[in-house]
């Protein structure tokens, strides 16, 4: 017998939809169970109201989200009638995000992918190219652990949905991307990626970024940068900010900046870079640093 579907560590319920929408992944059958609805509705004024058990949270025109603690419950108002998939993606995630951070996690706005040593992260601004690097590595074989959102709870990463939304131009360089419709305001495409663990250790991050160099290039990052980053990426501060001795082990955590030009055409090297620098961190010796691995580079 399969086990239930869900995304980050939570069973997910849709009692109004025909059947379960796309890209959930399996989950522990013990794991909290949340039901999700929805309904056709415009939000008439902004809205931020917040307690220990509940939150509703929106702004006027846009979508409202309300979470319930106790039983665990999602409820949007959408001022359009969504595609069932993006009741999965994206606009799952902020509701998650406050569920998981009650349950005790930390969360991050990140996406990650898995390799055979655990999730390693991506960082960066808008636009950083964070879901076509991780497109990319799913249609290399590796399961993408999260597009959007890190729950990391004890150090282990709670794999969110199978799939990378993408833009336009994006989307193109995939054939398996898949229209979706208009979702947060603009049009996406959805690539589903293969399904990875359910729960995987977080082994470090990458910060992506761009510069005008023809190369590609890797650096460490400082423990201040790191502190910097991880605190600047916190998913869902309507809650309160994270407990800091939850945020230290984090900081702790190997980290590097890859830059690289705004070029398709070097997208293979950036992900064998990416790809490398996993292998060598999780093949060092004892004692080692990311300042040391990038030495040897």
């Amino acid at each position: 017998m399969s086990s239930p579907l869900g995304a980050y560590g939570f069973r997910l319920a849709y009692p109004e939809a025909p059947e379960p929408p796309a890209n959930l992944i399996e989950v522990d059958p013990e794991s909290p169970l949340v039901t999700v609805t929805w309904r056709h509705a415009s939000t008439v004024r902004d809205i931020e109201e917040v307690s220990d058990d509940r939150v509703a949270y929106g702004f006027r025109g846009a979508t409202t989200y309300l979470v319930e603690r106790d039983p665990p419950r999602l409820g949007f108002d959408i001022p359009y009638i969504p595609p069932i998939d993006a009741l999965v993606h994206p606009l799952l995630t902020i509701g998650i995000s406050v569920l998981a951070r009650w349950r005790g996690d930390v969360t991050l706005h990140a996406g990650a992918f898995e390799t055979a040593t655990g999730a390693w992260g991506f960082f960066g601004a808008r636009e950083a190219g964070k879901s076509s690097m991780l497109a990319s590595l799913g249609e290399h074989g590796y399961p993408v652990v999260a597009d959007d959102l890190l729950a990391v709870q004890d150090g282990l990463v709670w794999a969110g949905p199978s799939c990378v939304d993408l833009r336009p131009d994006t989307a193109a360089r995939f054939s398996g991307a898949g229209y979706m419709g208009i979702v947060g305001g603009r049009p996406r495409w959805r690539l589903p990626t293969s399904p990875g663990s359910s729960r995987v250790p977080l082994r470090g991050f990458f910060v992506l970024d761009w510069h005008e160099d023809p190369a590609i290039t890797v650096e460490p990052l400082t423990t201040q940068e790191r502190l910097q980053w991880i605190y600047r990426q916190e998913y869902i501060r309507l809650v309160g900010f994270a407990d800091p001795a939850k945020m230290v082990p984090l900081v702790a955590l190997p980290a590097w900046r890859l830059r690289r030009p705004r070029d398709w055409d070097a997208t293979q090297e950036a992900l064998d870079r990416v790809v490398e620098t996993t292998r060598e961190w999780t093949t060092r010796p004892v004692g080692d640093s990311p300042m040391s691995v990038h030495r040897r580079g």
